[in-house]
């Protein structure tokens, strides 16, 4: 108070202050407007940061956007290293280093295109059985909307014009025919990207072997030890999660393929591959895998009760694999908040469709494994993490 009624009562003394505060920041008679310029530059850095980073940000997204043809398969080889290379390890002992990795990716592609095969083969019956489903889809509905009419009766007028649905007006015969369209050119694109991503495995693995002499000839024994430490522990953690997976993606989906062809369901191939890549997939990935199954039980069983049983076997098993089996298997859940998730899942899937959102929740770990275990990105792992 003291100071204010000073300042009202002196206008000069105000003057004064605001003088030297001017003074102060102009430049000095010896100084030019350069010198001033870098008294400010400690300021600006922050600025030039931020630019520095959005323009980095800007042009990965623009990278990996126009590289997908070649980021997208060798993501995936490099995924599927971690998943071999204890196998590698294990032939390197018992045969030559070439034909190991040789042997792994001829038995890969092989095994996908075995793969793409029976789904295909699976497309095609399902398409010649398209006139039953389109039956079995008119006797459904008739049901229905008699059960609905018997209901509706008292609140609403019959109207004689009305026309039943044909069977070649239904919804099943367009979905079918663009499955099998999109089904042979699916077997061609994904025969040749398996043979793209067994080129960059045979590479990758015979990298990986030379990587801890390359770490010691480079570098100091002291650092390559330390280096060496930090990236056997991320290796050690990154294919740790995905055997997992992979084993509880199997346990899921190898039952329901069985129960499909046990109940005589079309396609029980297609449907275990589904239920395989879906389990990659959180909180969408199973329901999207759930309901082509039941709704082609419904259009093949003439009874109701085949394929109400064959729905709810179908849920429990779902059910025991994703809340005890899959985290008794992994002792804990991804350790990701389910905003990340949900972020990772969008971004990926705009940049690669349906193959960037069965990689998103994979590649998300993976870098939250790299940021736990470097010290100096550990709180940013911590922050995208659902631990409390």
């Amino acid at each position: 108070m003291e100071n204010h009624a000073t300042a009202a009562a002196d206008p000069g003394a105000a003057d004064d202050d605001l003088g030297s505060i001017l003074d102060a920041a102009a430049p000095k008679p010896g100084e030019t407007a350069g010198a001033a310029l870098l008294q400010r530059a400690p300021s600006l850095s922050g600025v030039r940061m931020l630019a520095f980073v959005l323009v980095i940000i800007a042009t990965s997204l623009y990278l990996l956007e126009r590289l997908e043809p070649v980021l997208r398969p060798l993501l995936i080889a490099v995924l599927l290293c971690y998943l071999f290379l204890p196998l590698y390890n294990r032939l390197r002992r018992k045969m030559w280093p070439v034909l190991s990795f040789l042997s792994i990716a001829i038995g890969f592609t092989l095994g996908i295109l075995l793969l793409t095969r029976m789904v295909y083969r699976d497309v095609v019956e399902i398409d010649a059985k398209l006139p039953i489903y389109q039956q079995r889809e008119a006797e459904l509905e008739s049901r229905f909307r008699e059960l609905s009419n018997s209901f509706t009766s008292r609140f609403q007028r019959s109207n004689p014009d009305a026309k039943a649905v044909e069977p070649e007006d239904s919804l099943t015969s367009e979905l079918s025919q663009r499955l099998v369209r999109g089904a042979a050119s699916a077997f061609v694109s994904i025969s040749l990207e398996s043979v793209v991503i067994a080129f960059y495995m045979i590479f990758l693995l015979q990298s990986a072997s030379r990587l801890p002499q390359r770490i010691t000839a480079s570098f100091s024994t002291g650092r390559a030890q330390g280096i060496m430490e930090v990236v056997e522990s991320i290796n050690h953690a990154i294919s740790e999660y995905l055997a997992v997976k992979v084993k509880a993606s199997l346990l899921v989906a190898v039952p329901i393929g069985l129960l499909c062809w046990g109940f005589g369901i079309t396609g029980a191939a297609t449907w275990a591959v589904i239920t395989f890549f879906g389990n990659f997939l959180p909180y969408i990935g199973p329901l999207i895998a759930v309901v082509p199954p039941v709704t082609l039980a419904f259009l093949e069983f003439d009874s109701m009760w085949p394929p109400i049983v064959f729905t709810l076997i179908l849920i429990t098993i779902n059910g025991v694999t994703s809340n005890v089996i899959e985290p008794a298997m992994t002792g804990k859940a991804l350790g990701l908040s389910p905003l990340i998730v949900l972020i990772g899942l969008a971004f990926w899937s705009l940049l690669w469709g349906l193959v960037g959102m069965v990689l998103a929740v994979p590649l998300t770990v993976i870098f939250k494994i790299i940021l736990e275990h470097t010290p100096a990105t550990r709180p940013i792992a911590r922050l995208i993490s659902d631990e409390e």
